[in-house]
């Protein structure tokens, strides 16, 4: 694997996952339970999502 699409990916799916807790603090109520229950959302579309911008769509460098 290049080591710059690998340090790609690992930024792209760094920022998406934040951008998926920043959005579900916002969008579910102030209760961990309920937030907790939002992480194997956020982590099922982000890494994916990362994997097809970096790899399959070819994130410009």
């Amino acid at each position: 694997m290049n080591q710059s699409l690998w340090t790609r990916f690992l930024l792209v799916s760094v920022t998406l996952v934040t951008l998926g807790f920043v959005v579900s603090a916002f969008l579910t109520p102030p209760d961990p339970y309920t937030q907790i229950l939002t992480v194997p959302v956020i982590l099922l579309v982000a890494i994916p999502l990362s994997y097809w911008i970096v790899y399959k769509r070819g994130l410009p460098v």
